[in-house]
């Protein structure tokens, strides 16, 4: 979905109501928890959306998305529950994300980050304009060690 953005800051991910309203206007499960944002203002959400695929290099995962009324910068912001339900490790530093899928780990780096940079030439799938379609450089996905 165009306008979709990575937040690992923001608790839960959200839905505007617009692109609600675009979906068809599905049915909300209602919602008693106010939001509060960065600036320490509060909104009512309109309620939850449950179940909601959201499928990011072939890896789909179904969770519920918070539906806010008024103007937004994004259509769905995915926050830490998205973080947590992809299993991803995400680094604003350095502008990177990992998570498993298929036995190995896929790895996506925001090459506007690094114009210049390496990075930049190589063929790691890019975080720009949410995410180019491909594997990235593929490592095994090794299971815990016991001593670990």
């Amino acid at each position: 979905m165009a306008g979709t953005i990575i937040d690992e800051g923001a608790s839960v991910s959200i839905l505007s109501s617009t692109t609600w309203k675009a979906l068809g206007s599905p049915s909300l499960l209602p919602e008693m928890r106010n939001l509060t944002g960065f600036d320490k203002g509060t909104s009512r959400p309109l309620g939850i959306l449950p179940n909601v695929p959201i499928t990011f290099r072939r890896k789909t995962v179904q969770m519920n998305v918070m539906v806010v009324q008024g103007p937004l910068d994004y259509n769905l912001l995915l926050g830490r529950d998205y973080i947590y339900c992809m299993e991803a490790i995400v680094s604003s530093l350095f502008r990177v994300m990992c998570f498993p899928h298929e036995g190995r780990v896929v790895r996506l780096v925001d090459q506007l980050s690094f114009p210049s940079s390496h990075m930049a030439n190589s063929h790691i799938p890019s975080l720009n304009g949410l995410f180019t379609q491909g594997m990235s450089h593929q490592f095994p996905v090794r299971p815990p060690d016991e001593r670990e």
